[in-house]
């Protein structure tokens, strides 16, 4: 039979121990520790601190201990999982990683007794070090636990390794059986062995997340740029349209002008001026396809494009003037769509080289359908062709974003020997 003040503070111990186990588990889930979920938490606490008792007091400590984590830890498990409907992966986690976290106040309690072989000072150090670590872990939970709760299930399954590998060994060789007080030199190095593989295995998938998101970092920045470039595009052939307007009310002017210059014999002059209309002309020069500016302004400035690459276009367009989408995202889709055709056609046969792009207003919504002709097939991949050599890939994702910025959706597909765009807007 125990002391009295060992057998207080035996009780205290397990009771931190438990509580530690319980709410370290819950906010490593990323659970917000608030008081409705703090006063759950503590009964949950309560239940499994009974069942643990009513085994202590049935079969002794080492029984106790032996069904702990059915009486313990499975319940926590289920409850989390069930209350807060979170991944399992996600809870065997935090509550592995809950129970790994214990061996700080168990190494403490070991140099504490080695030291003064009391064990008063044993309990004493355990629930002094219990409640250091639970203030700690508490604390930077808070930040790491939300941060694990969006992880994929690869990821956790990675960061799961360590800690149940050591949950199952623990149980293993130190509760069910004495291998690990055995001095088996197979049982001491095992953890050796776990780290090493762990560590490498953690290492894998934390180059290929890093490389991930550095790709995606790259490709949302160039993405950024090329809306940036197609709103300065945009606005210059406004401006461009601006220019053609004023010199249509002024050609008046500018003839009279001229036939001055000509009765007054300065020929070179007039034919200067002659000569900087045509290119302001060519420049501002925008082809009437529909009623709606962008699309126009869009169309007339690929015109060219398509001529020098000997390619057969058909393009139709029936668009009010007004439309519910951003002009910006609209030019966006539209000139990454014919660019990407345009590429794409240029690498088929001379003779097979064609674009056909059909864009209308049906019920408040903006369909638009740009197949084409192509060299090689792109290689598709989840639905998205892969950029390389055909001119499509990743101008398909600055489509894909825009479209996705106007609530709408598009498919991309490959059609007998037609690769195809659908958008809906």
């Amino acid at each position: 039979m125990l002391p009295t003040a060992e057998m207080v503070l035996w009780a205290i111990h397990h009771a931190t121990t438990l509580l530690f186990g319980v709410f370290a588990s819950a906010a490593l889930c990323g659970i917000e520790i608030n008081r409705r979920h703090a006063l759950e938490l503590v009964m949950v606490g309560a239940v499994t601190g009974c069942a643990f008792g009513l085994a202590n007091a049935v079969g002794g400590e080492l029984f106790a201990r032996q069904v702990y984590p059915l009486v313990v830890h499975l319940p926590l498990v289920i409850y989390l999982c069930a209350r807060y409907r979170l991944s399992p992966l996600l809870v065997m986690l935090g509550v592995t990683s809950a129970y790994l976290s214990c061996q700080f106040s168990n190494w403490m309690g070991i140099a504490a007794l080695a030291a003064t072989d009391s064990q008063i000072a044993y309990y004493a150090a355990r629930i002094i070090t219990t409640a250091v670590v639970f203030a700690i872990l508490l604390h930077w939970a808070s930040d790491i636990g939300p941060r694990l709760a969006v992880k994929t299930p690869t990821e956790l399954e990675i960061l799961l390794i360590l800690p149940l590998v050591y949950y199952i060994f623990d149980y293993a060789t130190n509760v069910y059986t004495t291998l690990f007080h055995s001095g088996s030199v197979v049982t001491v190095e095992f953890l050796a062995f776990a780290l090493c593989a762990f560590y490498l295995m953690f290492l894998a998938v934390y180059l290929r997340e890093y490389e991930a998101k550095e790709i995606a970092e790259r490709e949302r920045w160039m993405l950024a740029t090329r809306d940036s470039a197609a709103i300065k595009e945009l606005e210059a052939w406004r401006q461009s349209g601006r220019e053609l307007s004023v010199l249509r009310h002024d050609m008046r002017h500018f003839l009279r002008g001229l036939a001055a210059l000509i009765e007054e014999g300065h020929i070179d002059e007039a034919l200067e001026h002659i000569d900087e209309l045509c290119e302001t002309n060519d420049r501002t020069a925008v082809r009437r396809y529909c009623a709606n500016d962008t699309v126009n302004i869009v169309l007339s400035s690929f015109s060219s494009d398509i001529n020098r690459s000997g390619i057969t276009a058909d393009l139709r367009a029936a668009v009010p003037e007004s439309v519910h989408v951003a002009d910006v995202d609209l030019f966006s889709v539209l000139s990454n769509a014919l660019d990407n055709a345009i590429v794409a056609a240029s690498a088929a046969p001379q003779g097979k080289r064609f674009v056909d792009l059909d864009l209308r207003c049906e019920d408040g919504q903006l369909l638009l359908l740009v197949s084409n002709t192509f060299g090689r097939p792109p290689r598709m991949v989840d639905g998205m062709p892969v950029a390389g050599h055909t001119g499509h890939g990743f101008g398909t994702k600055s489509i894909k974003l825009a479209v996705e910025r106007m609530d709408g959706n598009c498919q991309f597909r490959i059609h007998g020997d037609r690769f195809e765009l659908r958008a809906v807007m």
